[in-house]
């Protein structure tokens, strides 16, 4: 291969053409040799070479480098977009079906590109440019294809750099732990704290660990870096409970990689033991795709952490699997749904909808429910409102180092101005949203001469944010509103907040729509403008008559 590469790259120089490299891997061929056996294994491979090698050119080469992994060499190539022809057909006679003796057996491969026009010093090097591309074809989900770029090569290049330096701060114990407290969402005290790892770099900065977590995993670095944050939080947790937070838990990320690591088990019973921290005060949380492989195994252990009194959360819920018999299966005593659902959750009736549906079923399991990425008291007070029991975020606390941490629960016991609307605000509450300041402050002084509470905006987003912080019966909006028509937002008010009684109060007529949200039961009624002081104030009053109807 190493000859014949060389020769194509003088050959392409000399006539200015192009020679490309296709890296080929199969995708999960281990599974092939673990279910079915090598036997049946060499047998694929004999057949993946008889297929490559009946689609390239004469002049072209195929070679296996090494178990699973094959690289086409394609020589005199007019244009480099000429690959992309041979790729998709590679990709496409690889995918049909391998009948060997009684078994079919069905396969995918990622395949990574490198071209040159023949000026490269050393040939040998496109074929660890398309391996690089290779790689991240299937970090992309496999049965795909990447071009190699120069941006891969320097990400190469970071990765390896970044591990070795992971390594020194590993054994150096270099690495630091900050905390975010859980705050209890009826009481709003901190019940719990997340330990939280970083790097503090001496010449990069605070490395993000969405850099070196994953890296970390892939290296297996992952088991000292946990046993490290894991033995750090223990003994932290006891100093903070010595300083008189003694009903205060510490959350634990853990990757599964940790968890199938023989003796886990041992590693959080010799942090537990060496720190003095009660097993009830410590909980642990993986991802529900720590059960996808290994099932049988990671449940186990698990469930052997729980008898010790160690809890269990299941982390970032909603964006894996989210399969309900994993569950059932795993023995967790909390959940918590990921900041995406939340990020939008106030005006986003999907994501409200999956909100809800999270936190009614964990409680009918016996679950908590924590709420991630919670940035504003809108957010807070929607989550209030549907019982969420936890909540974690911007809103009331960034992660922070222990000192830090420490201070922060003496100020704040209880988080001030974050408990529900005392009783003196549960009066009737009256939302209006329109364009127009001056019919804002028109219904304004219809509508206060009866005692309501006025709320009013131009804006649906904040008028999202307001239904999401206060009690709001009754809505009135007008119809042509310039992010979306009145009965769009009250469709969409329905879904998130179907308590509400909603009215259009609109000059404009657009039957057909406001047709259809009455029918949809989005909209009670639709009222005209210019309105009657003295009809409209009934029509209000009728509306709250009928949201306390709804409610018994």
């Amino acid at each position: 291969m190493e000859d014949r590469l060389i020769q194509a790259c003088q050959l392409a120089h000399r006539y200015r053409k192009q020679v490309g490299v296709l890296f080929i891997d199969l995708d999960g061929f281990k599974l092939i040799n673990d279910s079915l056996g090598h036997r049946v294994g060499d047998k694929v491979l004999i057949e993946v070479a008889r297929r490559l090698k009946g689609m390239v050119r004469s002049g072209d080469t195929v070679a296996r480098m090494s178990g699973d992994e094959f690289v086409l060499l394609l020589p005199d190539l007019a244009y480099s977009s000429d690959i992309i022809m041979i790729v998709e057909k590679v990709m496409a006679e690889l995918a049909v079906p391998y009948r060997l003796d009684e078994h079919s057996v069905r396969l995918t491969a990622s395949i990574g590109i490198s071209v040159t026009d023949g000026s490269i010093d050393k040939p040998m090097e496109l074929i660890q440019q398309a391996d690089l591309a290779m790689y991240s074809a299937k970090q992309l989900g496999r049965n795909t294809y990447q071009w190699f770029s120069e941006e891969l090569n320097t990400s190469a290049n970071y990765r390896v750099q970044l591990r070795n330096e992971l390594q020194d701060t590993i054994e150096n114990d270099g690495l630091t732990v900050y905390y975010q407290p859980l705050i209890d969402s009826r009481t709003g005290q901190a019940r719990c704290i997340e330990a939280l790892v970083r790097w503090e770099h001496p010449s990069r900065g605070l490395v993000s660990p969405a850099d070196f977590i994953p890296l970390a995993e892939d290296t297996g670095q992952i088991v000292e870096l946990g046993k490290q944050v894991l033995n750090k939080a223990c003994r932290d947790m006891v100093r903070l409970q010595q300083a008189g937070f003694r009903e205060c838990t510490v959350a634990v990320n853990v990757s599964p990689v940790q968890v199938r690591k023989e003796g886990f088990i041992t590693t959080v019973q010799e942090a537990l033991s060496s720190s003095g921290l009660q097993a009830e005060s410590l909980e642990l949380e993986i991802v529900e795709s720590a059960v996808l492989n290994d099932t049988d195994q990671v449940i186990r252990v698990l469930r052997e952490l729980r008898e010790l009194g160690v809890g269990i959360a299941i982390d970032d819920f909603g964006t894996g699997f989210s399969s309900l018999s994993y569950i059932k299966l795993m023995p967790a005593n909390k959940i918590k749904i990921d900041r995406s659902f939340i990020q939008d959750v106030i005006k986003n009736r999907s994501d409200a909808a999956i909100t809800q549906g999270v936190i009614s079923m964990a409680h009918h399991l016996g679950l908590d429910v924590v709420a991630e990425g919670v940035e504003t008291e809108a957010h807070a007070a929607f989550l209030r409102k549907h019982k969420c029991d936890l909540l974690q975020g911007f809103v009331f606390a960034r992660p922070m180092p222990f000192d830090d941490l420490k201070t922060y629960m003496n100020t704040h016991g209880t988080i001030p101005g974050q408990l529900p609307q005392a009783e003196a605000d549960n009066r009737k509450t009256l939302l209006l949203l329109d364009d127009e300041e001056n019919i804002l402050r028109a219904l304004a002084r219809v509508f206060r001469r009866d005692g309501y509470r006025i709320l009013s905006t131009t804006s649906i987003s904040e008028a999202f944010k307001l239904l999401a912080e206060n009690d709001v019966q009754v809505i009135i909006s007008d119809q042509r509103m310039p992010e979306m028509s009145g009965t769009e937002f009250l469709s969409q008010v329905k879904a998130i907040h179907p308590e509400t009684v909603r009215i259009v109060l609109s000059g404009y007529t657009d039957l057909k729509s406001v047709t259809d949200a009455i029918n949809e039961g989005a909209i009670y009624k639709f009222l005209t403008k210019p309105w009657d002081d003295k009809q409209i104030r009934a029509h209000i009053q009728q509306a709250f008559q009928y949201h306390a109807a709804m409610q018994t």
